[in-house]
């Protein structure tokens, strides 16, 4: 429409009767548009207004005609208006913008304006500017609708990551101080695997309302995905007490749909400009202090210090050192023995992992696992003990077995049966041979998945046992619904024995309540010959610790192995006469 609105004004510059030609259709068709057609002066005056501006600008066109377009542009777009125009009159262009005006009624419309410069024909010398204004307000609505929704966390209502961060980034743009709470929620987890998502949104909601509630009207609060929470304070002075009173505010339970959850919160802090002045920074500091206040013990805040960030450094720079580990060949399986109590003979081994580090010697699994675990390693480590002990194990006498530990991690996978299954194929060894141990907390994790993985396993034959069973948060029901066939002792009730006395309380009802489900169990910790007779004394089936061995490399083996091969008992020297032997209890699981 513009290019055809000025090749109507060039026409009055080319004799009466073209003219009035063009005056009439020119006329003709801005009387009819939709949209608001102006000429302007080179200084912004209108010397034309068509009808549309009484439904644009609510005045009539005679109000406008003589005035500055200046005058109806919202001041803050000003600036922007009169450059467009600047750079039209100088000849440097079409220009189209889109700006807020103010209506007759003191409302403000947004606008699209396109303009346009004609010239002289005849000398080329700018004459005037034809503009073309369309109401655009209902589409800018729509934008910032949804641009409201995109912002926006759907369950919480409070604003989302994308824009927390753009609040961040908009705050040290103007060279503002300003602190950062990395908010992270403990014990969150359970609710959501026990109670259900319902539950957890629920207490999701209820923890984004207390957020609100103990923070300044000033800070910005949101929700950054999961559990997760983040607040800006323009003043970083106010960030301890704000952290302070966010603790005390979850240290009461949440009630929610119909669940008592005592969840807490570990806050990590940063600010600016101590820790710099940009966006991505000032979050990974602050989720930075956020983590060692959760190491630290939950239910508390740190601000962030540099040491933090050594550190972080040095955890760097050993996964990839632990890398080239997993994938050299460097960790390999060292074996424990697993002893029938009954008939004090090897049944088989527990694998244990150990790195042959070629600087600092044999580092044992404290040392890496949770490195490993935390830099997602811990899948192909497992997968390498595994396709090792296996191939390890099938050169051993006949029906001795494998139990190799499962990382809590491992168990929120369930394509991780197919890959067990593979390694023993590729092996040879028999998945009545091999036993894998979980750990209670990794089940609690995420139930529904670690149910189908473990059902999966024992549909091909393997076993699961339930690793430091007593220590965590297994009940009946999860034993039960797991189907698991052997539950472990726990070491710390094991090793009380002789000075606890309340500790052989718990392991007798340990064995009586897998006695009563039908499950073999294991004590771990075995340390001398009469903890050794006192548990198999209260029918426990297995039994490992330091008594029997210490764990050894492959290479160690000889003298175990062919004690199995001839059936002796594997005992220390003066403790394998029969005589020395428990008395007989119901035959292992």
């Amino acid at each position: 429409m513009l290019g055809r609105l000025a090749s109507l004004l060039r026409d009055r510059w080319r004799g009466p009767e073209t003219e009035q030609d063009g005056l009439r259709l020119f006329r003709l068709l801005a009387e009819n548009a939709t949209d608001m057609i102006v000429l302007l002066d080179l200084d912004g005056t209108r010397t034309y207004v068509s009808p549309a501006c009484r439904t644009l600008l609510g005045y009539e066109p005679e109000q406008l005609t003589g005035v500055s377009t200046f005058v109806f542009v919202h001041p803050e777009d000003l600036s922007l208006v009169r450059e467009r125009m600047r750079a039209v009159a100088a000849g440097e262009g079409n220009r189209r913008g889109v700006n807020r005006i103010i209506r007759a009624d003191g409302s403000i419309a947004w606008v699209e304006a396109s303009l346009r410069l004609v010239r002289d024909p005849e000398s080329d010398a700018p004459l005037e500017i034809v503009s073309v204004v369309r109401d655009v307000t209902e589409h800018k609505q729509n934008e910032a609708r949804i641009e409201q929704i995109a912002a926006t966390d759907y369950l919480t209502g409070l604003p989302n990551r994308r824009a927390f961060l753009a609040g961040v980034e908009a705050m040290l743009t103007r060279g503002l101080p300003c602190a950062l709470l990395f908010i992270d929620l403990d014990n969150f987890k359970p609710v959501n695997d026990i109670h259900g998502h319902s539950a957890g949104d629920a207490v999701l909601i209820e923890a984004a309302a207390r957020l609100q509630q103990d923070t300044p009207p000033d800070a910005m609060v949101a929700r950054l995905g999961g559990d997760e929470f983040a607040v800006l304070l323009p003043d970083g002075a106010l960030a301890e007490g704000v952290a302070g009173q966010i603790l005390r505010a979850f240290s009461a339970p949440v009630v929610a749909e119909g669940v008592v959850a005592e969840i807490g919160a570990s806050i990590g802090i940063s600010r600016s400009p101590e820790q710099g002045q940009d966006t991505e920074n000032l979050l990974r500091t602050a989720d930075m202090a956020m983590y060692h206040a959760k190491r630290a013990g939950a239910g508390r805040f740190l601000f962030f210090t540099r040491d933090m960030e050594d550190e972080l450094r040095e955890k760097a720079v050993f996964k990839s050192r632990l890398k080239q580990a997993v994938e050299g060949g460097e960790i390999v399986p060292f074996y424990q023995p697993l002893v029938d109590l009954r008939s004090g003979r090897l049944i088989g081994m527990e694998v244990l992992a150990r790195w042959r580090h070629p600087e600092r010697g044999i580092l044992a699994p404290a040392e890496f696992i949770a490195h490993a675990e935390h830099g997602g390693l811990i899948t192909p480590l497992f997968k390498s003990l595994l396709r090792q002990a296996c191939q390890d194990a099938i050169s051993w006498p006949e029906g001795l077995k494998i139990a190799v530990n499962m990382s809590p991690r491992q168990l929120q996978d369930a394509s991780l049966a197919g890959v067990v299954l593979d390694i023993l194929s590729a092996s040879g060894l028999s998945p009545l041979r091999l036993e894998l141990e979980v750990t209670e907390t990794g089940i609690v994790h995420d139930l529904g998945t670690a149910k189908r993985l473990l059902g999966l396993l024992r549909e091909a034959g393997i076993r699961v046992a339930l690793d430091d069973f007593g220590t965590g948060y297994a009940s009946l029901r999860m034993v039960k619904e797991l189907a698991v066939d052997r539950l472990k002792i726990d070491r710390s009730f094991v090793m009380a024995l002789a000075s606890a006395p309340e500790s052989g309380r718990y392991v007798s009802a340990i064995i009586g309540l897998a006695r009563a489900l039908g499950l073999g169990t294991t004590a771990e910790g075995i340390e001398d010959a009469t903890t050794m007779r006192r548990i198999a004394a209260m029918g426990c089936d297995l039994g490992q610790g330091y008594f029997f061995g210490r764990p050894r490399p492959l290479e160690e083996l000889a003298p175990w192995l062919a004690r199995a091969e001839l059936g002796e008992r594997a005992l220390p020297e003066d403790e394998r006469s029969e005589s020395r032997l428990p008395a007989p209890g119901p035959a292992p699981v």
